[in-house]
């Protein structure tokens, strides 16, 4: 994989439910990933699971409509761990995709793998976008990136739609990017990060 060159670069667009917000005692409940290669959303390769966690909370099921019962016949994270690993095998990208990473992260370790990949938030990519459009007060939720470009809205807080919603929004995104002189996974990766300090934690809940 390059990422001096967009065209070698592979993309991974993801999204997971969990079973609560904290990384320390909530586990993931389901995963979902669209690769993006050439700037082409590869559905056909799309993965999707829901996965068994060692504990439920009912309390999230108001976000994502997972019930314990959906998780009955689902795999452990430890099951679907190799899988995963040589799935991911690119840069993610997401929509506040550090949290993704970070339950990713933490759910293989506990599995015993080393886990370590770049991360691309589209909504930090929309911010430096916005700031280069001198455009101010963009809605940067995924509901309000969904809104702005267009995309018809439906399934949302379900991992498969969300990734897929993701992945188109950076589809258009590279498009735009690449006009404006960034047209390596590198340069993306420095423009999203220098964003970073502008990140606000209301991003979660749109």
């Amino acid at each position: 994989m390059s990422l001096n060159n967009l065209k070698l670069t592979h993309f991974y667009a993801i999204d997971i439910e969990t079973t609560g917000l904290d990384l320390k005692s909530d586990e993931i409940i389901s995963f979902a990933c669209f690769p993006i290669i050439e700037g082409k959303i590869l559905v056909r390769s799309s993965y999707y699971s829901l996965i068994k966690p060692k504990m439920y909370h009912h309390k999230a099921m108001k976000y994502h409509g997972i019930g314990r019962d959906n998780l009955l016949d689902a795999p452990l994270f430890k099951e679907v761990a190799i899988d995963l690993v040589k799935l991911l095998d690119g840069i993610l990208v997401g929509h506040t995709v550090e949290f993704d990473y970070s339950f990713l992260r933490a759910s293989f370790k506990a599995s015993g793998i080393k886990f370590k990949r770049d991360c691309i938030d589209i909504a930090m990519v929309e911010r430096w976008l916005a700031d280069k459009r001198k455009t101010e007060g963009r809605n940067l939720t995924l509901d309000g990136m969904i809104a702005a470009y267009g995309l018809k809205h439906h399934f949302r807080h379900n991992a498969a739609a969300d990734a897929y919603f993701a992945a188109q929004i950076f589809q258009l995104q590279i498009r735009e990017l690449m006009s404006l002189g960034i047209d390596s996974a590198k340069k993306i990766i420095k423009a999203a990060r220098s964003c970073r300090n502008a990140f606000d934690d209301n991003l979660f809940f749109g």
